[in-house]
């Protein structure tokens, strides 16, 4: 998504989708491809996080679980240039849950965002369970959020591994406010 904005506090959340809400994926337009991830697309990869100011540490993540990017990674190439990716990770206790989501600045604006986050909606639908799909999301990346509101991910008001259920009500207060604000502002 967008470059982070480190003028606004960082302030952690979790958004949450039920499975089988998207039902539709949204294409790539002409020229965009999609890829599986590769060793080829790591640095790539990292660099574009770092273009972003992303606050992840996406190369320990790799190597901390590989195959989880091998299965459940998306990238979007144009001309054989990585342009996005998104995927899901696994949390402490193995779960899956949407943890990225980058898209170069001047290929910002495509659907390209979108096309990777209802794919990977899909994608999460055909894995078996009953769980829905978690976003862990910041105030930073508003965008992302706003996004991924269109899209019908919903705040998670409730308990976490990190937090109680009073202090994400608090957390999404205050992004709530945040958004808001940069919607007035026309975003």
């Amino acid at each position: 998504m967008a470059k982070v904005d480190l003028l606004i506090p960082y302030i952690e959340g979790e958004m949450i989708i039920a499975k089988k809400t998207i039902s539709k994926e949204f294409p790539l337009k002409q020229g965009y491809t999609y890829q599986s991830f590769s060793n080829q697309f790591q640095q790539p990869m990292i660099d574009l996080c770092k273009e972003l100011k992303y606050s992840i540490d996406l190369e320990t993540m790799i190597q901390k679980d590989r195959n989880t990017f091998k299965e459940h990674c998306i990238l979007v190439c144009k001309d054989n240039e990585l342009i996005g990716f998104t995927g899901l990770y696994k949390d402490e206790e193995g779960c899956l849950y949407l943890a990225y989501l980058a898209v170069k600045e001047n290929h910002q604006r495509q659907g390209i965002a979108k096309a990777m986050v209802t794919k990977i909606c899909m994608q999460f639908d055909r894995i078996k369970g009953k769980f829905p799909l978690y976003a862990k999301v910041n105030a930073q990346s508003y965008i992302a959020i706003m996004l991924l509101a269109r899209l019908e991910f919903t705040p998670f008001l409730g308990a976490t591994n990190d937090k109680t259920e009073e202090e994400s009500q608090k957390d999404w207060t205050q992004i709530t406010e945040i958004l808001k604000e940069k919607t007035k502002e026309g975003l």
